[in-house]
């Protein structure tokens, strides 16, 4: 994925005077310096242990034949306990980014109710210009008659079609790199904290989407398509991205829907050359100044968890395909959340079902701290 970062640089004035101020002073000054800064480096700096890009091995009938993924932007050496909360959408900053100066055709206000009983307000606004707006505990910002016709073309739910279409391409509707970054311009605008992203995108042309376009009743039956006609000017780009802290990717699944593929991402927009068509912006937190620094436990230690768990079930077979290096944020009895490093594991499951004796797969996720060795749940 690729990786965007909002940077921030403070410029610091030294003056120095030269009254009462001898060579030899200065000299001390200097070397006191160089010592906070090794010092400073040394309590920041944490060795880690050196994981494989791959490992093969069968531990008590436990199948790990894996791929292992950290973020090339992780910061292995410098990882920290650390605090989160999860953000809430600024009603009146959502609006002043997406609806400014637009003509209200129908609204909406309501107030909603989520976790524990926690009550938020809603608003949701159809426009003249045949945009939509939704802003509850999430944001969606819709073109509307744009984002229906490249969604009966582009598919990452049902129908899945996506590998149709090419990955870092650049089209004529525009730099995709400079599109993103305006993405990120209006999510921070609209009020949230946004440090660094990474995204990965799909550029969209008119060419393949006229192949895939496809329109289904509420049956689930194919409707005729005839007289839509597709052109360069509908040629766009679909990005996924998540939140990165201290370079690791923020986990954003959850009990319901554990996996880690792009269309569970908390961060998708559909970008063409007149702008942002489509935004969904779900689950970001923001985060505490980083606390202890922390070492993570060697991968022999990490897979003991996972083999232990999973030898201790009598009947199907498990082969463990996968494992990624995630920061999780666990919700704590105050309502904030302990973010934890985690191994992600994706682990598949095989078996003869007990009632029918048909063989059958099951993809499951298992995590495991990466600091103590436990098992996370969600």
């Amino acid at each position: 994925m690729k990786v965007k970062k909002s940077i921030l640089l403070t410029a610091a004035l030294l003056s120095l005077g030269s009254v009462g101020c001898g060579e030899e002073s200065f000299q001390a000054d200097a070397e006191n310096e160089i010592s906070a800064e090794d010092t400073a480096q040394t309590e920041r700096d944490v060795p880690q242990p050196d994981f494989p890009e791959r490992f093969e091995e069968t531990i008590d009938g436990v199948v790990f034949d894996m791929d292992l993924r950290i973020s090339e932007e992780a910061d292995m050496e410098n990882l920290h306990t650390m605090t989160a909360a999860l953000q809430q959408p600024d009603i009146e900053k959502v609006k002043a980014v997406f609806a400014e100066g637009k003509t209200i055709v129908d609204e909406q206000k309501e107030t909603g109710s989520g976790e524990d009983g926690m009550e938020f307000p809603c608003y949701t606004a159809n426009y003249e210009d045949d945009t939509f707006l939704n802003i509850s505990t999430n944001v969606t910002y819709s073109h509307t008659p744009v984002f229906e016709k490249i969604n009966g073309a582009f598919r990452l739910y049902s129908h899945y079609n996506a590998e149709r279409y090419a990955k870092d391409a650049v089209l004529e509707a525009g730099d995709p790199e400079m599109m993103f970054e305006r993405v990120l311009k209006n999510i921070r605008d609209a009020g949230y904290e946004l440090e660094n992203a990474a995204y990965d995108y799909y550029a969209l042309d008119h060419e393949t989407m006229a192949e895939e376009f496809m329109m289904l009743d509420k049956t689930g039956e194919a409707l005729r398509t005839e007289g839509i006609s597709w052109g360069a000017e509908d040629d766009c780009y679909f990005y996924t991205a998540v939140q990165l802290q201290e370079g690791l990717p923020i986990y954003f699944g959850s009990q319901d829907f554990p996996e880690d593929e792009e269309s569970n991402r908390p961060i998708q927009a559909l970008c063409s050359a007149d702008g942002l068509e489509r935004l969904d912006i779900s689950r970001l937190y923001s985060f505490s100044e980083p606390g202890d620094a922390v070492s993570l436990l060697d991968l022999d230690t990490v897979v003991k968890t996972v083999s232990k768990k999973y030898a201790d079930i009598i009947g199907p077979s498990f082969t463990v395909k996968r494992a990624e290096l995630y920061k999780m944020p666990v919700k704590s009895a105050d309502r904030t959340y302990d973010v934890k490093i985690v191994w992600l594991f994706e682990v598949l499951e095989t078996g003869n079902d007990s009632d029918t004796g048909e063989k059958y797969e099951y993809t499951q996720y298992m995590f495991v701290d990466a600091v103590d060795g436990t098992e996370v749940l969600i």
